[in-house]
């Protein structure tokens, strides 16, 4: 991954809504809610406030406000080359804190793209790759093309995708996922969360949302007590196509 330049939260805003004004809406609200949130400090109401502590606490509340918001607390956004063609693995090191990446235009990947707990994706285009894993956050203005689109994120993050999404296989485990168009796939795997397409969801094979239907899945992706085992799964796509996942009813093949 090369870095082509560090960007300030304008700079993000005004380049993306160069490419899509939808897209800059859903991202604006999403970053400014969890990142960049800075409410106004009414700082008449607090000084009344303060009046009525003693004068140790009064001091620690005080001193707390002033570091509200502060800026080195806020995440990194970097503008990423767009010429990755096989995989594309975002995560962060040791120590450092959220990073927001943008990606203009369309990203084609023949492998893997990967997205961390601690990375936000933005792409201002469409996505085409083998398998894509969110575990971070996801925003695509265009269409998505792949083998397999999992988001697993303990309900904290989504995957937004701005046009349809077609794939073999889509799945969450904790993570909401909603394309602006339809959703074309083989099989759908959905417990925790939701999977949304609005103007559509046309699902050819298995839509697997009730967990007593858990007994669908192949036990090499459950754990020792039947349940969807996170790491299997993902060690069971790198090998296997979808078809593979499902011990198969035979009306359906």
């Amino acid at each position: 991954m090369k870095e082509l330049q560090k960007l300030t939260k304008d700079q993000l805003y005004n380049r993306i809504k160069e490419k899509s004004e939808n897209l800059y809406n859903i991202t604006h609200e999403a970053l400014e809610n969890n990142f960049f949130n800075e409410s106004a400090l009414d700082e008449e109401s607090l000084a009344e406030f303060l009046e009525m502590l003693d004068d140790e606490t009064a001091e620690k509340i005080k001193e707390a406000s002033l570091h509200i918001n502060n800026e080195d607390d806020a995440p990194e956004i970097i503008l990423i080359e767009n010429d990755i063609n096989t995989s594309l693995e975002l995560i962060t090191g040791e120590g450092e804190g959220y990073k927001i990446v943008l990606i203009e235009g369309n990203l084609h990947l023949s492998k893997k793209l990967f997205v961390e707990d601690y990375i936000v994706l933005i792409v201002t285009g469409n996505i085409q790759a083998e398998n894509i894993i969110v575990n971070g956050s996801l925003y695509c203005s265009g269409n998505v093309t792949s083998k397999v689109v999992f988001g697993a994120s303990g309900n904290d993050n989504e995957t937004y995708i701005g046009g349809s999404i077609m794939t073999s296989l889509i799945a969450e485990n904790g993570h909401y996922t909603v394309a602006e168009g339809n959703i074309y796939s083989r099989y759908l795997i959905s417990f925790h969360n939701e999977i949304i397409g609005k103007t559509g969801k046309f699902i050819e094979n298995i839509n697997l949302e009730k967990p007593s239907e858990i007994g669908l899945l192949k036990d090499e992706i459950l754990d020792e007590d039947g349940y969807f085992d996170e790491d299997s799964f993902l060690n069971f796509i790198d090998r296997n196509s979808p078809d593979a996942l499902f011990n198969k009813p035979t009306h359906l093949f």
